[in-house]
């Protein structure tokens, strides 16, 4: 029987080869597209769960308050919450700690390399995880002073063929040297983990050399992590935490402990210290539900086209029926045929996606890799869309067409069922309102990501080369005359209008920024708890970045002195004054501040300025005068746009040529200041860029559908056509009478997705802190795009039959 069918399919689509074609298209656009967004989502949400007993690992993070007020969501904790809980706490079995403070030059011998993902962890970081150790024993890889443990990119870096195990490498973390033996290899961190890292020093080895502290309480710099012995840790376990934190604090702290799990916190966590920038669940749930609509709109389609044609097909039934074919044998039929569309549909769709996935990971930044067939849950997935997608587009029309009697057939009685009109026209109104809903929200994307990134920040940023400064084993004396060196050198190239020294630069993430909870000023004590963020800066780092200095003055290497030798002033901005209890600008100049243990005094004010991307909210700054760039990371050069006649490429070789001269042996690392701060924007404009791409798919799927439903009403037309222009009829009322049904029904579906989207964007842009207007174009535009793409299409079809000969029309038959 299924034989039978299959013949017969096969016959029906060859014979309607058009409408075949049209439905097998659309079939594996919009698989190709859930597909790929599936991937995507996959492994958004596979973070962290390669480790066996992820579901029992816990972070423990800290909310941070103010006179009861929530101040900030912080990721890092304080080291000695791990050894409280797994000493106060059975359901916790251990506890993995790791700490970054920056980069570090490492040596072996000639090879030297500065890097940056270097953690201090205690030896319950292997335990705790599985990195995939494959040299070592994870027990005593890190239980020591001085003992590091290493990727395998590290070890062929620093090694190449040779066995690392014992090896020595040296640390180069400031000016000392330190000898570190490598005592394990580890498998390279796999991308989807929250937290990545090339080399682990043992936490020893910071509480020897920088007096660390496991029974600290007081400074939360650390990522802490809890494991349990299958227990969950409840609200009621956060509690008991909690109140062993206050007891051990004396109950005079307004922090809150806060536990994630892990597998939460890639997609769920966005607090500030983050050891990476994290996804977003809301993301990913979006780009799902537009999975699910194209995938829709192209059963939509389908379901669409085939009621169209069942009364082409009325007679067959009516003939199967009197030869004794029964409801069944109709329904298997009909179904066979929608299952053979939809399988031809898989088949390409599996070609087409490793054509295109490439070019998706190109918009992603990510390196997906689609196999249906070495994937067992991916491969029941498929067939389970095969199975869903030869029901949902082919019951209904089945159900139709079985449903016709025989004898109304056969006398020729048979009309157009006016359920199956009510549903086209349903189905045609739901895919144009999904396409205009995705339309205006790529619209409403693309608005908010260009308007940040055009937004003023209260800083320049532009011109601006940043080097990051080498790491040397220099003593503190001869880094000092290098750097002097250095800035005397550079500001002799006549492209070079300043150069500033800073312990971290705008948008390089809250990671690099110091905060603390002890400032407040003198005589204002009500201001205690509030969250302060504070870097290192020299004298040259106001000016160069056009900082307005509101009240007081800025620091002056001849009359301050170094925060090295006498901390004795800082400056704030005016978000930092008012936290401080100041009502204005001059009232803060003089005033005495208790802050990390000195009481200084304010310098000056300084405006407010956006330190990260426009998502955020201003941060109350603090600057810290570093008169001789001791805590100087970055280097910063800002160019003369004025001077002409060199390209940045030549700017940047002559900025090099004088590196190279102080600092023969050092890589030079730099980037451009404007370039890397937009980095931040690169999530949303992906997002933007793959949610355009989608949308813009899902507008040429149902114009595909919309082309085969106006192809359809044009042949059941044609003799109705030739009348009329026997009649007199010309080619522009042709185009109405046709045009008019559709245009009225795709108008329908803009004017109800104009609410859904205005909610759903103002949902979404209350994400950011900075948020654009919803403008009446960003909705128009895509209206407008819509309808003249459907009325372009319906004038396609009708001018082609309009402008054929009366004669042979009234013949069609």
């Amino acid at each position: 029987m299924f034989r039978n069918n299959l013949i017969v399919a096969l016959r029906n689509i060859k014979k309607r080869k058009s409408f075949a074609v049209i439905n097998i298209f659309g079939l594996t656009v919009g698989m190709t597209v859930c597909f790929l967004i599936l991937t995507y989502a996959r492994f958004e949400m596979s973070y962290d769960r390669f480790h066996p007993q992820a579901e029992d690992i816990y972070r423990v993070t800290v909310d941070l308050y103010a006179e009861g007020t929530f101040q900030t969501a912080d990721a890092q904790c304080y080291p000695a919450v791990g050894p409280t809980a797994v000493a106060e706490f059975p359901e916790v079995e251990e506890f993995a700690m790791a700490r970054h403070i920056g980069r570090f030059l490492f040596k072996n011998e000639e090879k030297a390399f500065n890097e940056d993902r270097v953690y201090f962890a205690n030896p319950g970081w292997l335990n705790v995880f599985d990195w995939g150790m494959t040299q070592g024993d994870r027990a005593l890889a890190l239980n020591e002073v001085a003992k590091i443990v290493i990727t395998e990119s590290v070890a062929k870096k620093y090694f190449g063929d040779e066995d690392p195990m014992g090896k020595i490498l040296t640390a180069v973390p400031g000016g000392a040297e330190i000898p570190m033996q490598v005592t394990g290899v580890i498998k390279d961190v796999p991308e989807n983990a929250h937290l990545k890292f090339d080399i682990l020093i043992s936490y020893q080895t910071g509480v020897q050399y920088l007096k660390w502290d496991y029974n600290n309480w007081s400074g939360n710099n650390e990522f802490m992590y809890l494991k349990t012995n299958g227990a969950k840790l409840d609200n009621t376990f956060t509690e008991r935490l909690n109140q062993s934190f206050l007891a051990k604090t004396e109950g005079d702290r307004s922090e809150k402990l806060v536990i994630q799990p892990l597998t939460d916190i890639h997609l769920y966590s966005d607090r500030t210290f983050e050891a990476e920038v994290n996804g977003s669940e809301s993301t990913v749930n979006i780009l799902l539900l537009v999975a699910l609509f194209v995938l829709v709109i192209a059963w939509v389609n389908y379901i669409n086209l085939s009621t169209a044609k069942a009364l082409e097909r009325g007679k067959e039934v009516g003939v199967r029926k009197v030869l004794g074919s029964n409801k069944g044998a109709l329904l298997s039929q009909f179904l066979t045929e929608s299952f053979l569309i939809n399988f031809l549909s898989l088949i390409l769709t599996l070609t087409l996606i490793q054509a295109v996935l490439p070019i998706f990971n190109q918009f992603s930044g990510l390196d997906l890799t689609f196999n249906v067939f070495s994937d067992l849950a991916l491969f029941g997935f498929v067939m389970g869309l095969l199975f869903i997608g030869t029901l949902a587009s082919g019951v209904y029309p089945a159900l139709i067409l079985a449903n016709y009697k025989p004898l109304e057939v056969l006398k020729g009685s048979l009309s157009s069922s006016k359920k199956g009109v009510v549903l086209r026209k349903g189905l045609v109104v739901f895919q144009f309102m999904i396409t205009m809903v995705l339309l205006a929200g790529t619209m409403v994307i693309y608005t908010q990501v260009q308007e940040m990134r055009d937004q003023k920040l209260g800083v320049n940023i532009a011109q601006t080369v940043v080097v990051r400064s080498p790491l040397l084993a220099d003593s503190n004396e001869s880094q000092l005359q290098k750097r002097k060196a250095l800035k005397t050198e550079l500001k002799r190239l006549p492209q070079v209008l300043n150069v500033a020294y800073s312990e971290t630069l705008f948008g390089q993430g809250t990671v690099e920024m110091n905060t603390g909870t002890g400032v407040y000023a003198t005589g204002h004590e009500e201001g205690k708890g509030n969250v302060y963020f504070f870097y290192r800066v020299d004298a040259e780092f106001v000016p160069t970045f056009g900082f307005q200095v509101l009240a007081g003055r800025t620091f002056d290497n001849e009359r301050d002195i170094s925060a090295s030798e006498n901390f004795t002033s800082i400056m704030v901005n005016e978000t930092a004054r008012r936290l401080l209890g100041f009502n204005s600008n001059e009232e803060a100049i003089g005033a005495k501040v208790h802050f990390w243990g000195n009481e200084v005094k304010i310098l000056g004010v300084f405006n407010d300025y956006n330190h990260h991307s426009l998502k955020t909210s201003i941060d109350p700054t603090i600057f810290w005068f570093d008169k001789e760039g001791n805590n100087g990371n970055y280097i910063s050069v800002k160019l003369d746009d004025r001077e002409s006649g060199n390209s940045y490429k030549e700017m940047v070789a002559k900025i090099e040529s004088v590196y190279r001269v102080v600092y023969p042996n050092s890589d030079f690392d730099y980037f451009f200041l404007d370039e890397k701060f937009n980095e931040q924007y690169k999530a949303d404009q992906q997002f933007g860029a793959v949610f355009g791409v989608f949308a813009s798919i899902t507008v040429f799927v149902s114009i595909l559908g919309l082309f085969g439903l106006v192809l359809y009403e044009v042949q059941q037309k044609i003799k109705e056509i030739g009348i009329r222009k026997v009649l007199g009829a010309n080619v522009s009322s042709i185009i109405q009478m046709l045009s008019t049904n559709f245009m009225k029904l795709i108008l329908l579906s803009v004017i109800i997705a104009l609410p859904i989207t205005y909610f759903g964007a103002e949902k979404w842009l209350q994400t950011f802190s900075y948020q654009i207007d919803l403008a009446w174009y960003i909705f128009a535009i895509p209206a407008l795009l819509i309808l003249g793409v459907a009325f372009l299409t319906v004038v396609f079809q009708a001018i082609k039959v309009a402008r054929r000969n009366p004669i042979e029309a009234l013949r069609y038959e």
